[in-house]
């Protein structure tokens, strides 16, 4: 990794996120704590992390990517500024030097007597007939619980290259993808079938963000498209299969690139940016819906010079 000082923000962060962890959006420290990517600084999340530094700063430890690694809120809380050794999550770690960098070992790790590998993926063995029929009475159990599904439904309008779709279906790879073309406008419709958290609501809400980004600041200018919009919704139903058969398209007709409904509204960062003016109307599925047009300023800059 590169040792060039750094300045840590939400959107410094997300990068690093991404180089730690890929496209994964639910992961565990160091220290066995579960995060969610969208919970980054939140403190009131069960999944909350943050940068800290591996080599505290209080021991010359610098903010450079060689130094940072994501961790629980709870984690950095416990290790603080603790040098050499700390324990955090009932676990004991030692800071030692590796070549040129720090890193975090844990101390005597043994597994207890008995202990089996757990599968973190959570994968059933269908083959296994104990094993279907068990997932299939446990899922019983669930089917008359509320669910919350995402929608997130981009237009873009008079695309020059479609290499664009390419780039938009990376952004959200690992959600339901449907597309549609009709008079010259193409309907990228995206679900996430499982959103419980407040986690989950804010990381693809960063996505929406990050997409409006470089439509705005780079697409747009190069002409890639002539215009576009951006709907984010989320839908709850206490009825399972018609939460998962909601409207595929209930986009709203406004000028606004970004906007958002009042799910998203009130389960993220966004409720403390709307005002009553940012209000437009209702979508399809009679929720409030809301102006939006964010993006990521440093990356707008960084954009608008690689065109030029």
């Amino acid at each position: 990794m590169k040792n060039n000082a750094m300045v840590i923000n939400r959107e410094t962060a997300m990068s690093f996120w991404k180089k730690s962890f890929g496209k994964a959006s639910k992961v565990k420290d160091f220290a066995g704590r579960e995060m969610m990517k969208g919970a980054y600084n939140d403190r009131h999340s069960a999944y909350g992390w943050n940068l800290d530094h591996i080599l505290p700063q209080s021991k010359g430890g610098k903010t450079t990517e060689s130094n940072l690694i994501c961790c629980h809120i709870l984690t950095n809380d416990e290790k603080a500024d603790k040098f050499p050794c700390f324990s955090a999550n009932g676990k004991q770690f030692e800071i030692v030097k590796v070549e040129n960098h720090y890193e975090i070992k844990e101390i005597n790790k043994k597994p207890n007597k008995g202990e089996v590998k757990s599968n973190d993926n959570n994968d059933v063995n269908f083959y296994d007939s104990a094993a279907g029929i068990s997932f299939y009475k446990t899922s019983k159990g669930f089917q008359n619980k509320p669910i919350f599904v995402g929608i997130v439904v981009i237009e873009l309008n008079d695309i020059k290259d479609t290499a664009i779709i390419d780039f938009i279906s990376e952004i959200y790879s690992d959600k339901s993808f449907s597309y549609k073309y009709s008079y010259r406008k193409t309907t990228i419709t995206i679900k996430d079938y499982n959103m419980p958290n407040k986690a989950d609501n804010a990381d693809l809400l960063d996505r929406c963000i990050l997409l409006n980004t470089y439509l705005a600041h780079y697409f747009l200018p190069l002409n890639i498209v002539n215009d576009y919009n951006i709907y984010y919704g989320v839908h709850t139903d206490k009825n399972k299969l018609d939460c998962l058969c909601a409207c595929n398209e209930y986009s709203y007709n406004t000028q606004c690139p970004l906007i958002i409904n009042e799910l998203v509204k009130i389960n993220t960062e966004a409720n403390q940016k709307i005002n009553n003016n940012d209000y437009i109307g209702r979508d399809k599925l009679n929720y409030n819906v809301y102006r939006y047009n964010y993006i990521y300023t440093k990356l707008a800059e960084n954009l608008k010079k690689s065109i030029k």
